[in-house]
């Protein structure tokens, strides 16, 4: 079966399920799930978009407000495959912290294509031009593993804003699964993994 990044597969999750069918939700395939032609983000658009790895993908967060500065926090929800495994049957931890950066990167990305369209709205840029500028990077990002992540199963990747100083947002992130009975509702949600990492906004190029 095709990886489908749509809300489908985790409806049939009961632990996501009750996530991302609360209200007020605002539900969209991240960007970095779509090829480009300049080959950017081609390793969760294409390397990461099987069968066998990452099968599904979607982001959440809560309407905003249209005063809003900004959206504080998103979920990622993937469904992983077993040619993720490090140990059988448990994620590589490369990938999880691959995850996490991806899952802080998305907030990012949700938080730069909402000041468009903002700025679309005041008149600032014309409405059918993309977001430009290049985003921003990870400049460290710190993972403390806490317990295995199983694949075969989906996740959660939440990621929130501690703090935002100019060109600098500090980030932190939490990957938690349903463990002790499968994928149904007698399981515990957990967290496996936390992160916490800065993200740097270029300086405009002087040329």
């Amino acid at each position: 079966m095709p990886p489908s990044d749509t809300r489908d597969p985790f409806l049939r999750i009961p632990w996501t399920a009750s996530l991302v069918s609360r209200p007020n939700l605002i539900i969209r395939v991240p960007g970095s799930r779509l090829p480009k032609a300049t080959n950017e983000d081609s390793l969760f658009a294409t390397t990461l978009k099987t069968p066998s790895t990452v099968r599904s993908c979607v982001s959440t967060y809560t309407r905003p407000e249209p005063d809003a500065k900004y959206i504080d926090l998103v979920s990622t929800f993937v469904t992983l495959g077993t040619d993720l495994d490090g140990h059988p049957g448990i994620l590589h931890g490369g990938i999880v912290a691959s995850l996490i950066d991806e899952a802080m990167g998305i907030l990012q990305s949700v938080n730069h294509e909402r000041d468009h369209l903002m700025a679309v709205g005041k008149g600032l840029v014309d409405g059918e031009l993309p977001a430009t500028g290049l985003g921003s990077f990870t400049a460290y990002l710190n993972i403390k593993f806490l317990k295995p992540v199983r694949t075969s199963a989906a996740v959660q990747i939440v990621a929130w804003y501690v703090k935002r100083e100019g060109r600098k947002d500090f980030i932190e992130a939490e990957v938690r699964q349903n463990v002790g009975g499968g994928e149904d509702d007698s399981g515990e949600v957990v967290v496996c993994a936390k992160g916490e990492a800065l993200f740097v906004v270029p300086r405009a190029s002087k040329v």
